[in-house]
């Protein structure tokens, strides 16, 4: 996979909706609320195709399979293609 078809993962955060501001995404990350694969990550590491993500947002644990990585945010019908809950 090319360094083009990965994103940042607070950006995907913020584009599939599981952080209302790209802000909330980044200091989820900061935090150490983010994991990629198993391991916390910062706000800069790079998600593709494939890739496991889990948020941790308020008492809610998200767990997400990357389907497609958007940069842009999406309406939620599209973010919703975007990402399998697992």
């Amino acid at each position: 996979m090319t360094e083009a078809e990965r994103v940042r993962v607070d950006r995907w955060l913020w584009s599939v909706r599981a952080f209302k501001t790209r802000t909330d995404a980044t200091a989820a990350c900061t935090a150490g609320h983010v994991r990629v694969g198993g391991a916390t990550v910062k706000p800069a590491h790079r998600v593709g195709v494939g890739d496991e993500v889990e948020a941790r947002r308020g008492e809610r644990a998200l767990r997400f399979r990357v389907v497609r990585p958007v940069e842009k945010r999406v309406g939620a019908s599209v973010a919703a293609a975007c990402y399998e809950d697992l």
